[in-house]
């Protein structure tokens, strides 16, 4: 009885560690030669070349699909730090999305476990883990694919801010919000989102 009590204890941990590496294992797995590196992925590596070769540190990001239209300049230099480390390779930042892919699994258990329970939470992460498109996106450097990180994020602020009636947690909020609009202007959706709640947390004080 003893034992199967450890069992019990352990379990969403063992769990969750065994979803965290399936999720790396899949991401990681031969990605210089799975990734995707086509013309929006060339584009950004010249720019971070101008960036780290040129000190040419640029004030907009990568173009929308919708017309003259800039993102924020936060991807290029998210992309400039792991390929400063590694001198140009993209890969690099390949593996930098990757990782940011495995930390957003550990945020859809975190927050699953809290609203639904373990066992939903172990669920969303496992199913997100083993997505192919989730996986395909992890796996090459592309200015939206870090976008669902930034989002939960932002709604982890929500969150804890509504827990603990703490509007210092929308300092967080507003930083996932900011940084998932840099990554992919459909991201503003969640401004009205939070604008909301942000007001009923400043009337709880």
């Amino acid at each position: 009885e003893a034992h199967m009590e450890k069992i019990r204890k352990y379990f969403p941990t063992i769990l969750l560690i065994t979803i965290l590496l399936v999720a790396t294992a899949l991401r990681l797995y031969k990605i210089s030669e799975y990734m995707t590196f086509l013309g929006d992925e060339g584009r950004d590596a010249l720019m971070i070349r101008r960036i780290l070769v040129e000190h040419d540190l640029p004030l907009i990001g990568p173009p929308t699909s919708i017309g003259n239209i800039y993102l924020g300049p936060l991807y290029y230099y998210m992309m400039a730090i792991p390929m400063a480390i590694s001198w140009l390779n993209p890969v690099a930042a390949a593996y930098q999305v990757a990782l940011i892919g495995v930390l957003t699994v550990w945020l859809i258990y975190y927050l699953g476990k809290q609203w639904f329970g373990k066992l939903a939470g172990g669920l969303a992460a496992y199913l997100y883990a083993i997505s192919p498109v989730n996986i395909t996106y992890s796996r090459s450097s592309w200015n939206p694919n870090p976008a669902p990180f930034f989002a939960l994020i932002s709604i982890w602020g929500l969150y804890m801010g509504q827990k603990f009636k703490d509007f210092r947690w929308l300092i967080l909020t507003g930083a996932g919000i900011a940084a998932a609009s840099q990554m992919h202007y459909l991201a503003l959706i969640l401004i009205p989102i939070a604008g909301d709640l942000d007001l009923d947390i400043v009337t709880l004080q």
